[in-house]
């Protein structure tokens, strides 16, 4: 593997587990958490959020940035391969598959779900109104999050074609 695969495997890799990460807090909160702290008073919820909101607030800001970094990074290093390459592309992949298109959708609705994820863990009075609906601002955030993913699969699915096994791969299973 040369540098530059490697490089853009590690990015993926940094990519898919701030998202797993961010997803799984996520979900834990809202199906786990949540519904746990609703069977207890008021005083101790609060102090119970406050304790994991401390804990939870780094992994959430890092998760944002990674994503953030590897996404672009994984956007600008795909962009190039494809221009570097119209001969196997075509000179109009790009509008062709509506790729920048997905990509803008994604990005903005990956803004607003960094958003929503960070005024659930913040304590500003700002986003205070996040916080005292904290189940169903969690649903909006997973089900944002859940559509990035999706629309990153058919991005993907876009440049790699379906899961058939290649050539090479056919004649060495045989």
């Amino acid at each position: 593997m040369d540098s530059a695969a490697a490089v853009s495997l590690l990015l993926r890799w940094v990519h898919l587990l701030a998202a797993i990460a961010a997803l799984g807090g996520l979900a834990f909160a809202r199906f786990g958490l949540v519904p746990a702290l609703a069977e207890l008073d008021a005083s101790t919820r609060e102090r119970i959020h406050e304790a994991i909101r401390r804990r939870w607030l780094p992994w959430v800001i890092g998760a944002i940035t990674l994503l953030l970094a590897s996404g672009l990074a994984n956007f600008l290093i795909f962009n190039a391969r494809v221009r570097a390459d119209p001969d196997f592309w075509g000179a109009t992949w790009m509008r062709d598959t509506s790729y920048h298109a997905l990509f803008g959708a994604k990005f903005l609705i990956a803004m607003v779900m960094f958003y929503f994820a960070s005024a659930l863990v913040g304590r500003g009075a700002g986003t205070q109104w996040v916080r005292n609906d904290r189940a169903r601002w969690l649903t909006v955030t997973l089900a944002l999050g859940l559509v990035v993913v999706l629309i990153s699969g058919w991005m993907r699915q876009l440049h790699t074609g379906p899961n058939t096994p290649s050539a090479t791969v056919r004649s060495i299973a045989r």
